[in-house]
C-alpha cells in the first residue's frame, strides 16, 4: 500500500513538473509569418458558427430550449446544401447545466433537455451529432468561458476558499454585472493554473467530449483580467492563457476565442487561429495574414460592426443569430453571400497593399477590394458591387460561380472568368435550405452573361 500510494505522488508530481514547463512567453509570429505551430484545422477556408441551443430559466430554476440535437443535425444539413459543402466548424453553445453560461467553471454536466429521445444521454445524442455532422463537411465543438464563474457552481466555494476568484485592491470579489440573473465573476487564471485546477478542469471537458476529435474548441471572453488582492497582473493573466492555448495545442486542439485585441489584450498571433469577433484594426489586418488570424465579423462586439473593414478584408457569417433569433434562411443566405463568399475568395489570395486613405486593398492575381465605390474587381472584371455579386467558390471540386443580389436587378451583364469565356452556356442552380433547384440554361455572349435576378437570391453557376 506504502509503494503504491508513493507511486501515485510521484506520478501526481511527475503531471504537476510537465504541466509548470508549458510556456507562457509571448510568440513572436513575425520571424517566420507562421503560426508557432501548424493549426489544426485550416481556418482561412472554413465557415465559423454557433449554435445557440439553451440558456437557463431563471424563474423556473429549468431551461429554455432554442435547438436540439435533432434540430442542429437538419440545420446542418440546409447550410451544407446552401453552401455547396463549404467546410463548416459549428460550436455549441448552452450545452452544459441549464444552458448558456450556466455554473461556470464547472463543465462536467450536459444539459439533458437537449438529447434525442431514442437515446439515453444527452452526451450520446453529443456524440451522434459529431458523427452525422462529418457527413456534411461539419466539425462540431463547443462554446465555453474558462474565466467566468456564478455562484451556483457547484465548486464556488471550492474556488474562492483557494483564491480562484479575483479580488480587487480591498478584497472584494471582482464582479463585472449580472448575467442572467447571476451575478458573474472573474476566474484568477494564474492561481488556478499554478494550482493545478484549470489544467485538470480542461483535461476532463476534453476527455468528456472527445474534443481532441474535434480538433478545436471556442473560448468565449478569453480575457486578462487581473486580481490584485493576489497581486496577480493582467501580464501575468495573459501568460497563464498563452500556456493554456500551447496546452491545448499539445492536446491536438485548437482554441479560438471571441476577440483578438480587446481592451488592449495579446492579440496572440501565432497561438489564437481564429476569433468570433475580429477586431484587429485594418492596419494589423493588412500585416497579418489569415494562415495566422482570421475569424468572424470585423468589429469589437455585436454592438461596434466594421463593415467598412469587412468589405476590404472579409467576414465569415457567424450564423447563431438565423436560429436564436429565428431569423430565418433569408437571414442566413444574406449573411453568406455578403460575408462568407467574398471571404473566402480573400482568404485564398495573397494581400499585396492596403492604402487608408484611398480604402482601398489590392490582392494577388489583379483582384482589388474599393471600399468608397463598394466593388469588388479583378482586373477590368467587375465581382461585386454593394450588395450584387458573381464571384467564384474556392471549395467546391468543379470551378463554380456564385451568384447572389441583396436588393435585385434586372438584366444586368456579368463578365465570366477567362477560362470559362469560351462557353457557350451555363447552367444556374437556384439555391436555398431544400438544396439546388431546377436549373436554368443562361446563354454565354462575348464570355459573358445577362441575369435578373428577385431580390435575396443565391444561384450556383456551373458549366
Amino acid at each position: 500500500m506504502k509503494l503504491k500510494t508513493l507511486t501515485l505522488a510521484l506520478a501526481i508530481l511527475a503531471s504537476a513538473s510537465a504541466r509548470a514547463e508549458v510556456s507562457g512567453d509571448w510568440y513572436d509570429y513575425t520571424v517566420t509569418g507562421q503560426p508557432e505551430r501548424p493549426y489544426i484545422h485550416d481556418y482561412r477556408q472554413k465557415m465559423l458558427m454557433k449554435f445557440y441551443m439553451s440558456d437557463p430559466d431563471r424563474a423556473g430554476r429549468s431551461t429554455n430550449i432554442y435547438m436540439t440535437y435533432e434540430q442542429a443535425l437538419e440545420n446542418i444539413k440546409a447550410i451544407d446544401r446552401i453552401s455547396r459543402g463549404i467546410p463548416k466548424i459549428v460550436y455549441l453553445v448552452g450545452w452544459q447545466f441549464n444552458g448558456h453560461d450556466d455554473r461556470y467553471p464547472d463543465f462536467d454536466v450536459m444539459n439533458e433537455a437537449l438529447k434525442r429521445p431514442c437515446d439515453a444521454t444527452a452526451l450520446d445524442s453529443y456524440r451522434w451529432l459529431r458523427e452525422e455532422a462529418a457527413k456534411y463537411n461539419t466539425t462540431v465543438s463547443v462554446h465555453l468561458l474558462v474565466g467566468d464563474a456564478y455562484t451556483n457552481a457547484p465548486s464556488w466555494d471550492e474556488y474562492v476558499a483557494k483564491g480562484y476568484i479575483c479580488r480587487d485592491e480591498n478584497g472584494r470579489l471582482m464582479t463585472p454585472g449580472v448575467l442572467q440573473g447571476y451575478p458573474m465573476y472573474w476566474v484568477n487564471l494564474y492561481n488556478e493554473w499554478r494550482g493545478g485546477d484549470l489544467q485538470q478542469r480542461l483535461d476532463d471537458v476534453v476527455d468528456m467530449l472527445d474534443i481532441a476529435d474535434a480538433g478545436t474548441i471556442h473560448f468565449d471572453a478569453f480575457l486578462p483580467n487581473p486580481s490584485p488582492w493576489h497581486g496577480v497582473t493582467r501580464e501575468m493573466q495573459e501568460s497563464t492563457m498563452r500556456k493554456v492555448l500551447r496546452y491545448m495545442r499539445d492536446k491536438g486542439i485548437d482554441v479560438t476565442a471571441e476577440l483578438f485585441c480587446y481592451n488592449g489584450r495579446d492579440p496572440m498571433i501565432g497561438l489564437q487561429p481564429a476569433a468570433w469577433w475580429n477586431d484587429m484594426p485594418a492596419w494589423l489586418r493588412a500585416k497579418v495574414g489569415p494562415e495566422l488570424a482570421t475569424g468572424g465579423v470585423s468589429g469589437a462586439l455585436s454592438t461596434d460592426k466594421w463593415p467598412e473593414v469587412g468589405f476590404l478584408f472579409g467576414d465569415n457569417a457567424q450564423a447563431e443569430d438565423t436560429f436564436h433569433l429565428g431569423l430565418g434562411w433569408d437571414s442566413f443566405i444574406r449573411e453568406f453571400a455578403t460575408q462568407t463568399l467574398p471571404c473566402m475568395l480573400f482568404n485564398s489570395r495573397r494581400l499585396e497593399s492596403y492604402d487608408p486613405e484611398a480604402k482601398r486593398v489590392t490582392y494577388s492575381g489583379g483582384l482589388v477590394a474599393d471600399a468608397k465605390a463598394m466593388t469588388l474587381t479583378e482586373g477590368d472584371r467587375l465581382l461585386r458591387r454593394a450588395g450584387d455579386l458573381l464571384i467564384p467558390t474556392t471549395w467546391t471540386p468543379q470551378p463554380e460561380l456564385m451568384a447572389y443580389s441583396e436588393h435585385g436587378y434586372q438584366s444586368h451583364t456579368w463578365q465570366l472568368p477567362p477560362d470559362w469565356a469560351a462557353l457557350s452556356k451555363v447552367k444556374a442552380y437556384p439555391l436555398g435550405p431544400d438544396g439546388a433547384g431546377k436549373p436554368e440554361t443562361i446563354p454565354v455572349k462575348n464570355g459573358s452573361i445577362t441575369l435578373s435576378m428577385a431580390p435575396n437570391t443565391l444561384l450556383s453557376i456551373r458549366q
